[in-house]
């Protein structure tokens, strides 16, 4: 699940489309967690829906769309939309504003959330963490058996994760799991990074 559905107030303009060369920042996220095998992936979105829709091409048959009417009350709304929508048990949430995630990082996730799913049937969440900053993706195994629906404001899933006993924090050398943009500062940060790890010159 991909969170994209935000006003981008602080950006003042829909972080979603900002540009990463040629591509759409929200299009960047999507084709790399493309790469894994994931059976669906979905993206929440809201805030100038259409024109997301318009702007990004995913050609894959496990991507689809949700859309949050309720996207102006916060990011708690868009994971509650999201997992509503899931046809799955076990749930990576992303960010669609955070694309320098490394893949093996995701991979990290990926297998410990797997491994703990196949030997418990308790809910639980693991999520990545650099220099004791936890960050995203998030995993929740077993979600069925976690009750999301009294999440609001803009906090996302904080709330429940600090109550479900079974919370796993993986250290990864990978700071783009904190790098989000929501500020201009922020993907000027982003954009030197992506240049730098593509080859080119900033």
């Amino acid at each position: 699940m991909i969170l994209a559905a935000g006003t981008s107030s602080r950006m003042g303009t829909p972080k979603q489309l900002l540009r990463l060369g040629d591509t759409p920042l929200l299009q960047h996220v999507t084709q790399n967690i493309l790469r894994f095998d994931f059976s669906e992936i979905i993206a929440v979105i809201g805030h100038e829906a259409e024109e997301i829709k318009r702007s990004v091409q995913i050609e894959d048959e496990r991507f689809r769309w949700v859309i949050n009417p309720e996207y102006a009350s916060g990011q708690s709304t868009s994971l509650r939309k999201g997992i509503e929508s899931c046809g799955s048990s076990d749930i990576m949430v992303f960010l669609g504003d955070e694309p320098l995630i490394s893949e093996q990082t995701v991979q990290t996730i990926f297998q410990f959330g797997f491994k703990k799913q196949s030997v418990s049937s308790e809910p639980f969440v693991v999520r990545p963490s650099y220099q004791s900053t936890p960050g995203h993706p998030v995993f929740f195994g077993n979600a069925q058996k976690i009750d999301f629906s009294n999440l609001d404001g803009d906090r996302g899933a904080k709330k429940i994760i600090n109550r479900l006993e079974s919370r796993h924090i993986v250290p990864v050398n990978d700071k783009g799991i904190l790098m989000d943009v929501d500020t201009p500062e922020n993907y000027e940060n982003v954009k030197q990074v992506w240049l730098e790890r593509a080859g080119k010159k900033g």
